[in-house]
């Protein structure tokens, strides 16, 4: 049985109504698939109460599993990490800002599934696609020590990060996310000089280990770049029913259109600088 997992905490409406816009289409691709369960973590448990998805209350542990507030996306992989002791089974953690598009259950699924390589069994980890080489160069002779993989030290030649817009582990993956979670302790001072530490973090533990990685990315779509993000915003603000419990799919599913967001932005950014020659 795979879990999807999804994440709603501090209750902002913007967020929730992404969360909701993707969990529908998540549902919609799932349909009646026996081997797949949704599960909500969350620290208003109530919001869902009427939601077909498993609800796990963690209002007790978003300021331990932030850091004290210093770094709110470390929330993220321990939650998924929760999620792998919790369910004793393989998870697959979905960012709210995304769209699920026909086709990625037996993606992700296959992706995850044990694969005998020279007579070993490995199971990859699905992360959403590459970023970038040598992604925080202010890094550049950092080193600490990870319970499992031991020494760490920024490499500029070999550090690199996946996107993280999906986290698919499966057990055997524990060790994994118990030491991102350790390397982003070791750097949760300087957090807020480094936004995607979470996802740097997972990447960099992965290319230790030797773990594969497996990109998912053409049905999946991660909006979370600022302006993308702005304009579906709106396209998911304008489909969805009023009605909170409503998880009918749209009509028609919100696409990045790359014209139709240079517009969008540009329109709106010139209303705006306007409207302060208004009196």
């Amino acid at each position: 049985m795979l879990h999807y997992l999804y994440l709603d905490y501090g209750g902002l409406p913007k967020y929730r109504r992404e969360l909701r816009y993707s969990l529908i289409s998540l549902r919609s691709e799932l349909g009646d698939a026996p081997d797949a369960k949704i599960v909500i973590y969350t620290d208003a448990p109530t919001v869902y109460a009427r939601w077909p998805v498993e609800v796990v209350d963690i209002g007790s542990r978003t300021a331990e599993w932030s850091g004290g507030g210093l770094y709110h996306h470390r929330i993220k992989p321990a939650v998924v990490l929760d999620a792998l002791n919790r369910l004793d089974g393989p998870v697959c953690f979905v960012d709210s800002d995304s769209i699920i598009r026909p086709g990625f259950h037996a993606e992700v699924t296959a992706k995850m599934a044990p694969q005998d390589v020279w007579s070993v069994t490995k199971c990859a980890v699905v992360m959403n696609g590459f970023e970038l080489m040598n992604p925080f160069p202010p890094l550049k002779g950092f080193r600490t020590h990870l319970p499992h993989v031991g020494r760490y030290h920024y490499d500029v030649e070999q550090s690199w990060m996946f996107n993280s817009g999906l986290i698919g582990v499966s057990p055997v993956h524990v060790p994994v996310m118990e030491d991102a979670l350790a390397f982003i302790d070791a750097l949760i001072g300087r957090a807020k000089k480094f936004p995607t530490l979470e996802q740097f973090a997972l990447s960099e533990v992965l290319r230790l280990s030797q773990t594969a990685v497996s990109e998912v990315t053409d049905t999946f779509l991660h909006y979370w770049q600022g302006r993308r993000r702005i304009y579906m915003a709106n396209e998911i603000e304008k489909s969805l029913s009023a009605d909170w419990n409503d998880l009918t799919p749209p009509k028609q599913w919100a696409e990045l259109d790359y014209w139709k967001i240079r517009a969008y932005n540009y329109y709106h950014g010139v209303s705006h600088f306007l409207s302060g020659f208004q009196r």
